[in-house]
């Protein structure tokens, strides 16, 4: 009866044969970023600041003729 039903559960819900993650996961599996991605993501900051970079604002003023 039991295996019955498992291979009905297996039917609607199979099972991943995937390893877990663990400490020798790379670092985007983990969920963490690797450092071309920070690099990319703090621009001039990287090594001075843990703020990400932002361009100032983009001025939409028109010039007075």
């Amino acid at each position: 009866m039991n295996e019955k039903l498992r291979r009905e559960v297996d039917k609607v819900n199979p099972s991943l044969n995937l390893p877990p993650i663990d400490a020798r996961s790379s670092d985007v599996r983990v969920g963490l970023g690797n450092e071309a991605s920070v690099r990319q993501q703090l621009g001039p900051n990287y090594g001075r600041s843990i703020t990400p970079y932002r361009p100032p604002p983009i001025s939409n003023v028109l010039p007075h003729r």
